[in-house]
Order: structure tokens, then C-alpha cells, then sequence
């Protein structure tokens, strides 16, 4: 069984939110997936993958270091921020991200073709790469876009050519650093798209099952 240290050590969204989260965790128990909420950094060790999703405080460089050493023995360590850079979001996820090579902008995309229900701000897109092929198309709510510092990222999910971001030209929403040893770390530039809302369109079940098991 795969086991999930899903953080709540920063501040984050908590999983056992039964009104935003009730499907990830019925998706993630019928899949095998265990998820536990942990508050203290140094027990990430002891998960197969580790989870930020929307950390509030910033990384200090020592958390830092401890979590770069566990993907670089190979565990898979996520981190989903939003946009706008709202509570200086992507500041705090940077503290973190950087250290992977993975950029959060703190911008806007908005896709007036490709979205969901005509809400330009829920992009839908198929530009995906890197993912099983049981995943085809996804939405990601009110998302942020990346940029990649190091050789050792690889693209997650573009928004289609009908994206635009508001301070830069590529749409790049989720990517991973891959270490030698197997070890990945995930950045995603929303973190609602598997949430209760999100997780049953398109593909967002598989997706969120995925990164979990990376």
C-alpha cells in the first residue's frame, strides 16, 4: 500500500476537510492509496510521498535541504499552489520549488476557448505529456503558471495554444524534477483540481491518483 504523508506542518489545505476532500480520500482508500495528515516535517521519512497542498509558510532553508534529501533518495514529494500570487502563495511554494529548479510566476491564466462551463479562469486543456495515457484531458481551476531553471524538469501540462497567462508567453501548469535515483519532486500551479468539485471532470481522478503514486 502506498503510503502519503499529506503536510499540514505549513498550514495547508487539510485532507480531512470531509466538505473539499471526501472524494480524493474514498478515490485514494479504493485505490490502495493510505493518506495521513502529518504536522512534523522530520516524519516525512517514513511516507513513500509527500504532499503541500497550499503550504501558508514558507520553507526555511533547512526544511528545505531535509526535503531535497528525501527525493533524492527517492521519494516523490508534491507541492499545488494558485494564482495571482494571493497570500503570497507563490512566494512560499519558491522557498521550496527553487530548489528543483521549478519557478512559480504568481500569474493569471485565463483560456477563453478552452475552459469549463465558459468560465475562462477553469482551463481545460490536452496538452499533456509525461502521463499515463488513461489521462487525456484535465481542468485546473484558478492556476498559476511555471518556469523551469534545470535540465532535470520535465513538462506535466500545458494549456492549449488558446491560453494566455498575463505576464508570459508559455503556459506551462504543472511540471516535475526528476532525480536519478527515482525521486521527483511535483509542482502544480493550482491546487484545486481535486478538490470535490474538480476530481470527477475530464480526467482529474486519474490525475490526482496519479500524483499520488509517482
Amino acid at each position: 500500500m502506498r503510503k502519503v504523508a499529506w503536510s499540514v506542518a505549513h498550514q495547508e489545505f487539510i485532507i480531512s476537510d470531509h466538505y473539499y476532500f471526501s472524494k480524493l480520500q474514498r478515490y485514494a482508500k479504493e485505490a490502495g492509496i493510505h493518506i495521513e495528515e502529518v504536522d512534523q516535517i522530520e516524519k516525512f521519512s517514513e511516507y513513500d510521498s509527500i504532499v503541500f497542498n497550499y503550504p501558508e509558510i514558507p520553507f526555511t532553508p533547512e526544511e528545505a535541504d531535509f526535503i531535497e534529501d528525501l527525493v533524492k533518495k527517492g521519494k516523490t514529494v508534491g507541492i499545488f499552489g494558485y494564482y495571482k500570487n494571493e497570500d503570497r502563495i507563490a512566494d512560499t511554494c519558491n522557498t521550496l520549488s527553487e530548489r528543483f529548479g521549478i519557478h512559480f510566476n504568481g500569474d493569471i491564466v485565463i483560456d477563453n476557448i478552452n475552459n469549463y462551463e465558459n468560465d475562462n479562469l477553469l482551463i481545460v486543456t490536452s496538452d499533456l505529456y509525461n502521463l499515463p495515457d488513461n489521462i487525456k484531458k484535465v481542468m485546473l481551476a484558478c492556476t498559476d503558471t511555471l518556469t523551469t531553471r534545470k535540465p532535470e524538469v520535465r513538462p506535466l501540462i500545458h494549456g492549449e495554444d488558446t491560453a494566455e497567462a498575463s505576464n508570459r508567453e508559455e503556459v506551462l501548469l504543472f511540471a516535475e524534477y526528476v532525480h536519478p535515483s527515482g525521486g521527483k519532486f511535483i509542482a502544480g500551479g493550482t491546487c484545486v483540481f481535486w478538490d470535490n468539485y474538480s476530481i470527477d471532470l475530464y480526467n482529474n481522478k486519474e490525475l490526482s491518483l496519479n500524483l499520488l503514486t509517482r
